[in-house]
């Protein structure tokens, strides 16, 4: 579920973390015919505005789950497409122009008809470079893309141009537009379970900037109370809601706690009733909290990333060479609930190959014969780590020890809030190395290279650019038979591992505890998710 960078230790995954005040014994416990209702925990800072087109990490698309609605979703017991707002998702034979046909009688929580208008304008808002709106790599495959995205240098926002529209985005009628990508892309159907496509209604378009604290989405619930950024976010079933079932809550509180230990002991302490469980809190919650967790393999991959505009860090073998002298299996056991990684994608991932990398066994005697072939490194090795996580320094100085004991290295470590290392990130003006992770957004290996390998990526971290590797990955999308395009995918990750522009460490299964009021569902095609619970 998108990223999370300058983040180690912090859930990544398809789950939402749920949490209730009181005992579960109160009348809205849901055991007594009372209202459901919950308080949602999540482990990060507050979140400064809510729009699902304008935000790709974790935290905010956890609030678009409740708000709004998406295309078509993953069934969580067969793991198959199913609609949602749409009819039909229909590619022509070449996979190269799809035809979406929406349901009719849904709405917006202001009463306005969804229509394909909505979505058409939507994502061409998206799409305008000038907007500096976070999903506008989605639409890079869409023909036009380009002219709404004037070459730019690199980290700087696309001054606005006279083209305000994707020319690959028609409105056929009131519940149908087409979609002509510049190339063919047997995944695109996938994509559209992603909610940073989510449509807004007119209003909301008209002035964007008058409606990030007070959203109106299509979802199964609505904002219940005025929000101010940095207050908890209420909302409250919408009874308009008809495109598929609903959760059973019938309201939730989004409440935004930096520190995850703290959300742990508020769960001890008989106040939450669903939280996940904390890097620090993996070797306990077990025994802290019997009978009362689940676990579930995550879909997330976790990475220590380069900076590409940085020289230092230029050549390819000196990335192998750090990559060498880290300890996956020491770090992993330091994370807890881990396994060390040895490709870019995750385990649960029809394509995943488990040694992938060449480069990811530890061997400090390699990994100083590649340093000084590649000329050795000039200077301090800065690792950048998140202050709101409880284990980020210490997982910061764990793999600071290992390059150097290992490479005979000096490093230095700092201390920022993860949004201030993603924005230091995103300008080109960090220094040195962070963590990053991601989870997909749909479940495909192709969602693992493209956001984050493509030199246009929507995610790439590191600034990386490989013109070979984005043609494998053309080939890749544009290869109907689902076998042979992931044969074409697994050559984009080869290269990739190659070039190394990040490093993979470790991928990690996710522990939650809950209390006996609720039963989360578990799925192993969509992890684990209290906002889908069942009421006892």
């Amino acid at each position: 579920m998108r990223r999370l960078t300058g983040v180690v230790g912090a859930a990544l995954g398809l789950a939402l973390v749920l949490a209730s005040c009181g005992d579960g014994k109160s009348s809205d416990s849901g055991s007594g015919g009372g209202a459901k209702s919950e308080v949602i925990a999540i482990a990060a800072d507050p979140l400064e505005y809510i729009n699902p087109l304008n935000e790709n990490g974790s935290p905010g698309i956890q609030i678009a789950m409740a708000m709004f609605a998406p295309l078509v979703t993953t069934d969580p017991n067969t793991g198959k497409l199913q609609n949602v707002m749409a009819d039909s998702v229909t590619p022509d034979k070449t996979s190269q122009t799809w035809t979406i046909k929406l349901k009719p009688g849904n709405t917006f929580q202001n009463g306005q008809a969804v229509t394909a208008k909505d979505y058409v304008d939507s994502w061409n808002m998206t799409a305008e470079g000038s907007n500096a709106w976070k999903n506008n790599g989605f639409f890079s495959k869409v023909d036009g893309y380009e002219a709404l995205n004037p070459p730019t240098a690199d980290g700087a926002t696309p001054k606005p141009t006279a083209v305000k529209t994707l020319s690959g985005l028609k409105q056929v009628d009131n519940l149908t537009f087409t979609v002509k990508l510049k190339v063919p892309f047997s995944q695109f159907g996938l994509t559209l379970q992603y909610l940073g496509l989510a449509p807004l209604p007119e209003e909301v378009r008209k002035n964007p900037d008058a409606y990030k604290r007070k959203p109106i989405g299509n979802g199964p619930y609505k904002l219940a109370a005025d929000w101010n950024a940095g207050d908890d976010i209420k909302l409250a079933k919408w009874d308009g809601y008809k495109a598929s079932a609903a959760p059973e809550a019938d309201s939730i509180t989004y409440r935004f706690i930096p520190n995850a230990d703290t959300a742990y002991n508020e769960f001890l302490a008989g106040n939450v009733d669903f939280t996940d469980v904390p890097s620090t809190k993996v070797k306990s919650f077990k025994t802290d909290a019997p009978d009362q967790w689940v676990t579930s393999v995550s879909s997330g991959a976790n990475y220590l990333v380069f900076p590409a505009w940085d020289a230092r860090y230029k050549n390819p073998k000196l990335r192998h060479a750090f990559s060498e002298a880290i300890d996956r299996k020491a770090f992993a056991d330091l994370v807890g609930l881990s396994d060390p990684a040895k490709g870019l994608i995750a385990p649960d991932i029809n394509g995943y190959r488990a040694d992938a990398c060449k480069y990811c066994d530890f061997d400090a005697g390699k990994a100083k014969a590649d340093l000084q072939a590649a000329g050795g490194f000039s200077g301090v090795v800065n690792i950048s780590y998140s202050t709101t996580s409880a284990t980020g320094q210490i997982f910061a100085e764990a793999i600071g020890n290992m390059l150097r004991q290992n490479l005979g290295l000096q490093v230095k470590y700092t201390g920022k809030q993860g949004s201030e290392i993603t924005e230091l990130a995103d300008s080109r003006k960090l220094d040195g190395l962070r963590f990053g992770g991601w989870g997909h957004d749909y479940p495909s290996i192709e969602d693992y290279l493209t956001p984050m390998f493509k030199s246009n990526g929507d995610a790439n971290f590191a600034g990386y650019s490989n013109p070979a590797l984005d043609a494998v990955l053309a080939k890749g999308d544009a290869e109907p038979d689902q076998d042979k395009a992931i044969k074409l995918y697994q050559q984009a990750e080869d290269i990739a591992l190659e070039d190394m522009p990040l490093i993979p460490l470790y991928t990690k299964s996710n522990a939650y505890l809950h209390s006996a009021k609720i039963e989360p569902r578990v799925s192993k095609y969509v992890g684990v998710s209290a906002l889908w619970a069942t009421f006892k």
